[in-house]
This record gives C-alpha cells, sequence and structure tokens, in this order.
C-alpha cells in the first residue's frame, strides 16, 4: 500500500461511524461486515493493510474526517477492527 493510500480507507471508516456514540464490538462487527459486503472500498486484506498503516502513523488519524471519538479511543477501535479483519471470515 502506498505511503498515504491507507488514509482513504481509514479516513471512510471513521466516517461511518462519526455519528456512534461508543466503539463498541457492535460497531467493529457492522464495519466487518460493511468491508464483506463492499461498503468500503477494499477487501478484508486491503482494509487491515490500511489499518496496520495507520496504527503506525505517529500523527493523528482524526485530522481529516473528524469525529467526536478521542484519538485514544479510535486507536483502540482500530486495533480491534484490525484484530477482527484478521479472523478468517465466516463461511456462508
Amino acid at each position: 500500500m502506498g505511503t498515504d493510500s491507507w488514509r482513504g480507507h481509514v479516513n471512510g471508516i471513521l466516517y461511518g461511524v462519526q455519528f456512534d456514540r461508543t466503539l463498541d464490538d457492535s460497531v467493529v462487527t457492522r464495519v466487518v461486515d460493511g468491508v464483506a459486503a463492499g461498503l468500503y472500498p477494499g477487501d478484508r486484506a486491503e482494509t487491515r493493510d490500511a489499518l496496520v498503516h495507520a496504527l503506525r502513523y505517529s500523527g493523528p488519524l482524526n485530522e481529516q474526517a473528524g469525529t467526536h471519538h478521542s484519538e485514544d479511543d479510535l486507536i483502540e477501535f482500530l486495533r480491534r477492527l484490525s484484530t477482527a479483519l484478521a479472523a478468517p471470515a465466516p463461511s456462508d
């Protein structure tokens, strides 16, 4: 993934969760399901790769797609989302 191409993926995710009060497991599941359904660009692996880059980024993640969530809350959410995306997809 290019140096900054991860931002588009992460900004899309942040846009999708901006109105959620808390970034709990139900939000993680909703985003994982959205990735699987094609509601976000990229498949599970590409989205996870974007999250790996985002979690290594030293700047604020919330700078372009601002949400009311703290930076710490976003980092924890993206970690849990990355873990969920790394798990084998459920069989249909």
